[in-house]
């Protein structure tokens, strides 16, 4: 139990920094759905859902690279390697996005504005030249500088959104400070409008530079193909997966440019329904975080299988119970966080599209074995799998008029359902580890049934439902304790593979 334990404290630090990380989406969804209408919303989600897939091809599987030569092969020197090579690569990348920006700029929901994607191109580039230092950082247990650097750039990002898109604009128009006119209208301009997003991002996250430059300055520039063959080869097929599962991720805000006549609307609406869902990614991408390095670590230990499968029983109880917290509260998280009432009318869509966060969270621990058994190729199967089925369903079930939005979600859960069997019943041939699932699907069932439950309930005193919603919520909480406390006070990992 003490390197599940170790585990999970890894998860809280990395958890720290991704809960107002996920690309500040999340963070800032309440101040955007205040302040911005559905038309601008749609335009930063379509564009952060391209910089999304950017980030894949940027470091093309490098990082899980990284992690699997420095704890295997030792001899090579990875850190360089890794590096230079996204360097060189993120460099001919950006050029080519700085140049090209005004033809590209006409396939996403910005027509208008090719600095965006210029923009971009420079967030991107940072980004990726940073993303071997942070991954360093994870594999030397380091998750307090990890996480202390991202914060401060989180914070930074959000003042900065803050002070372009709110504080700026209230000063100019004399609601206060109109002293600081003057000031102001000198790195202040109205006609900027929703591109200060990309620019208070980009200001960020140029301090990572200054902030990562210990680890930036041990680089060297090395390039030798025969020694850094190995490290592409593996590397490739988590590349060609990372884009197929960013596609079933952030497909949504691709798509739908090429589905409505008002693409940028429609974005708006479904990605403010879509962006509540990262209150569960949250937790499995700072498990992701914590868990590369822990699994590759334990790879050769004998009670590897025994440990997997309870990290694996753990994960499912947390999450579960996460989502019973957010689909039974999605009133009250809705009129926190999302502000113009147009905004909610994807809400419906929330439950589906947080069970199907649950699978892919599943389908993260279940793809150990092939990453340890250096068998990557069957990850690229899985995902492009998953991606044809979300592009099946996106483009048959969300035309559909008496679908819609629901189609989408229904695509989502599909494709990571079937990912999860696909990598579970595979994946037992090879690197068996005694999974059972027994009681996570009677918790799963469970938990479905108080939330469809629960929104049968409705009452005219919002804080009355309010009340009733968290006292239900309460409620499953202490019953999944009680199941549980035992596990979490006695269970050994010694015992557990008995």
């Amino acid at each position: 139990m003490s390197q599940i334990k170790k585990l999970a404290g890894q998860t809280a630090y990395y958890g720290i920094s991704s809960i107002l990380g996920r690309v500040l989406n999340f963070a800032l969804v309440p101040f955007y759905t205040r302040i911005l209408p559905t038309e601008e919303y749609g335009i930063v989600i379509n564009l952060y859902g391209v910089a999304a897939f950017l980030n894949i091809i940027y470091t093309y599987g490098l990082e899980t690279s990284f992690f699997r030569f420095s704890t295997k092969q030792k001899s090579i020197d990875a850190y360089h390697f890794t590096s230079t090579a996204i360097l060189f690569t993120s460099l001919l990348l950006s050029g080519v996005l700085f140049i090209a920006a005004p033809s590209l700029i006409t396939y996403t929901a910005a027509e208008a504005n090719p600095e965006y994607i210029r923009y971009l191109a420079l967030i991107v580039f940072i980004d990726a030249i940073v993303a071997i230092p942070f991954a360093k950082l994870r594999l030397d247990d380091r998750p307090v500088k990890f996480a202390a650097i991202r914060l401060t750039v989180i914070g930074i990002t959000i003042g900065l959104n803050m002070l372009f898109l709110l504080v700026f604009p209230d000063i100019m128009e004399g609601k206060y400070l109109a002293g600081l006119q003057g000031v102001v209208s000198r790195v202040y301009d109205p006609s900027i409008g929703v591109g200060y997003i990309f620019i208070a991002n980009l200001i960020a996250n140029s301090l990572y530079l200054p902030l990562l430059f210990k680890e930036l300055r041990q680089i060297r520039i090395r390039f030798n193909w025969s020694a850094f063959k190995p490290i592409f080869y593996y590397a490739f097929p988590i590349f060609l997966m990372g884009l197929a599962a960013m596609f079933n991720d952030q497909g949504y805000a691709i798509i739908f440019k090429f589905l409505f006549d008002d693409p940028e609307a429609q974005i708006g609406v479904y990605g403010s329904a879509f962006k509540l869902s990262v209150l569960m990614m949250l937790g499995i991408q700072a498990f992701r975080y914590a868990g590369e390095p822990f699994f590759f670590s334990h790879a050769e230990n004998k009670q590897a299988p025994a440990l997997f499968a309870k990290v694996l029983h753990y994960f499912i109880v947390f999450n579960i119970t996460i989502m019973v917290g957010i689909a039974v509260n999605i009133e009250l998280i809705s009129d926190v966080f999302l502000g113009k009432p147009g905004y909610k009318e994807a809400l419906y869509v929330l439950p589906v599209l947080l069970l199907a966060k649950l699978f892919f969270g599943i389908y993260v621990n279940l793809s150990v074995w092939f990453k340890i058994k250096d068998m990557t190729i069957y990850g690229t199967y899985f995902a492009g799998i998953g991606a044809l089925i979300t592009l099946i369903g996106h483009l048959w079930l969300v035309r559909i008029p008496s679908i819609g939005y629901f189609g989408s979600a229904i695509s989502a859960l599909a494709c990571y359902l079937v990912m999860c069997l696909l990598c579970y019943f595979k994946g037992r041939k090879v690197f068996k580890v005694p999974y059972n699932f027994t009681k996570p699907a009677v918790y799963l069932i469970l938990a479905l049934a108080i939330i469809y439950t629960s929104n049968l309930i409705s009452l005219d005193s919002v804080w009355l439902q309010y009340g009733i919603d968290i006292i239900i919520t309460a409620g499953f909480f202490l019953i999944m304790y009680l199941f549980e406390r035992k596990n979490f006070r006695y269970k050994t990992i010694s015992e557990a593979s008995e």
